[in-house]
């Protein structure tokens, strides 16, 4: 059975290769002329992102033929699954555009509402990040691996978009101590929590299913949370556009952190 943990252990690095593949296009194209056309979100497509698309559903299919895949180029909003791939082959377009290097690959699994698996790939840096339930999150660089623990300083490092407005960026500057802010596209955000160089990503704006769940799992394996408004653990299958209201990820001191997005509701 797929959500079988062993599953991803097994096929760990078959997964690692087909975001491997993807983000070698992406480095490829990214500083050619691309065609950039604007979906019905008003947020931004590219010729590389359905080429990145194609190589992970073709790699995911060849795992096991079964699964259905969810991914943001292509998914069926009338069909609902409780079993399934979540990914957004190609993350943080827009910084991808303006030849940025903060974009990435997410692959996830969805079973039963909530993740189970996560990967992200940041071809720029060859970078990958993974969780499986159970068995702890990872970080491999150059074929060397290391087990991934978020950590619990008096630092309050907080990453967050370019969309955050100045009045959030005010309360968190008046409650937080120590406080520096980084401003960092994608999911690679999860990551850098889960690495120990973050501890707080606040998201107000609408987000999808495939742009948290893969971070997601891996945060969670590392010891952090990502929770809703209701500071509820953030579930899937929400709804069939798989769209996200609030969330907000940390590591570290759960009662602290649930203060601090409590004053941030309250700010509009």
């Amino acid at each position: 059975m797929i959500s079988d943990k062993c599953f991803f252990l097994d096929n760990i690095e078959r997964i690692k290769t087909i975001c491997a593949r993807a983000g070698s296009i992406q480095i490829e194209f990214q500083n050619k002329t691309l065609q950039i056309q604007s979906k019905t979100d008003n947020t931004p497509l590219t010729e590389v992102d359905l080429m990145s698309h194609e190589i992970i559903v073709q790699g995911l299919q060849e795992l096991d033929t079964s699964i259905p895949i969810v991914s943001e180029e292509g998914f069926e909003e009338d069909v609902t699954f409780n079993n399934f791939w979540i990914v957004d082959p190609l993350d943080g377009t827009r910084n991808y555009i303006n030849k940025g290097d903060n974009y990435c690959v997410n692959i996830g699994f969805i079973s039963d509402n909530f993740p189970i698996f996560g990967a992200i790939y940041i071809p720029s840096k060859n970078e990958f990040f993974y969780g499986i339930n159970g068995q702890g999150a990872h970080y491999v660089f150059n074929d060397k691996s290391q087990r991934l623990k978020t950590k619990n300083s008096v630092d309050r490092t907080v990453l967050t978009s370019s969309a955050i407005n100045q009045k959030k960026l005010d309360v968190l500057n008046a409650l937080i101590s120590n406080l520096e802010i980084e401003k960092i596209s994608s999911a690679i955000k999860f990551g850098y929590i889960a690495k120990g160089l973050g501890n707080f990503y606040p998201r107000f704006g609408p987000t999808y299913e495939w742009d948290t769940a893969a971070g997601q799992c891996i945060l969670e394996e590392s010891g952090g949370k990502v929770v809703d408004s209701n500071l509820s653990r953030l579930s899937y299958n929400k709804n069939k556009q798989y769209l996200n209201k609030e969330f907000f990820a940390f590591s570290g001191d759960t009662s602290y952190w649930e203060g601090i997005i409590t004053h941030l509701l309250q700010t509009s």
